[in-house]
């Protein structure tokens, strides 16, 4: 794992302990200095990003991801409360086609969405990215 990769997935675990981009990007960083004082490989110095992010105390922050999960969530219950509503409380038929596309756009929809959150919750804080760019 490079490290970059090991940052990634760092990102992942302190978000889930719900760590604030902040704290992730100082926790980042505080990682970053000691491997160029140090040298070696991030999992050498401090084991999985899982074990590591264990060593820190749940937050209180939700993080960009989270919200965007949610909001897949919520998307995906509300409208196929929709269809729910349409087809067999106010006996709107869509037809079978219209059935087909609605179901199909709102799976495609829910996707997108979740595809989005799972980036989110995976990226370095805007201020890690910045600084890993100046460096080199």
């Amino acid at each position: 794992m490079t490290t970059l990769e090991y940052f990634k997935a760092l990102s992942l675990q302190l978000r889930q302990r719900k760590l604030s981009e902040d704290e992730v990007a100082d926790v980042l960083r505080e990682l970053q200095s000691h491997l160029q004082d140090a040298g070696g490989r991030p999992e050498e110095a401090f084991g999985s990003p899982k074990d590591y992010a264990a060593g820190f105390p749940f937050g209180t922050t939700v993080s960009p991801g989270s919200k965007i999960g949610l909001l897949a969530a919520g998307t995906l219950i509300g409208l196929l409360g929709v269809k729910l509503i349409f087809g067999f409380i106010l006996g709107i038929p869509f037809g079978p086609t219209g059935t087909v596309i609605y179901y199909a756009t709102t799976f495609l929809l829910f996707a997108v969405l979740l595809g989005w959150s799972n980036v989110l919750q995976r990226k370095l804080p805007e201020r890690m990215t910045e600084e890993l760019t100046r460096q080199g």
